[in-house]
């Protein structure tokens, strides 16, 4: 019986030891974990994202010159109004695994905070109308951060003072969101 009780405390110890040394970055690409208070991580869900195009409907109207009028938008739309996983306010850390850490981050990734509708999430792509012109957002970087090369690929990203709201953080695949909440 002592000896099982020694066998057991010296495998709880080296299973102890092991997770403490586990390596925490994402293990795949486009890939993202938040770090928490006792550095722990959890992978943000990445959720389902659709290009939706909305037109203010002038243009359907049979009456000369109606067009003029019409405009329309197009959303990275998320369904649901709340992302899953969920965060205090304060400072953000985030882990974000990318093919390459030698390039520029802001052309890895980009960080940004979405518009909630409803029952969804709305980031503006583009905007467009013959009065108003043509508006496109050329950047998913609209969350200032400070980012640093981390471990194999990755990048820690510390985001400071972040609003509570809804944020997606997008690697290139705009169709795959990495989706949190910051909350009061």
């Amino acid at each position: 019986m002592k000896k099982n009780i020694i066998t057991l405390v010296m495998l709880l110890a080296t299973t102890v030891g092991y997770a403490q040394s586990k390596n925490i970055e994402p293990e795949y690409i486009g890939q993202v974990a938040i770090v928490n208070a006792d550095s722990t991580t959890v992978l943000l869900k990445k959720e389902t994202a659709e290009m939706k195009t909305k037109s203010s409907k002038w243009g359907m109207l049979p009456v000369p010159g109606a067009g003029v009028f019409d405009k329309s938008k197009v959303n990275l739309t998320v369904k649901g109004a709340s992302s899953p996983t969920k965060v205090a306010k304060g400072t953000i850390t985030l882990i974000v695994k990318a093919s390459d850490n030698n390039v520029d981050p802001k052309q890895a990734f980009g960080i940004f905070q979405f518009e909630v509708k409803k029952k969804t999430r709305q980031y503006l792509l583009a905007e467009a109308g013959i009065i108003s012109g043509m508006k496109a957002t050329t950047s998913f970087n609209t969350v200032e951060s400070n980012v640093k090369k981390y471990g194999d690929n990755c990048y820690l990203v510390t985001v400071d003072n972040l609003e509570p709201g809804e944020y997606g953080v997008t690697s290139g695949d705009f169709s795959s969101i990495a989706t949190f909440s910051v909350q009061e």
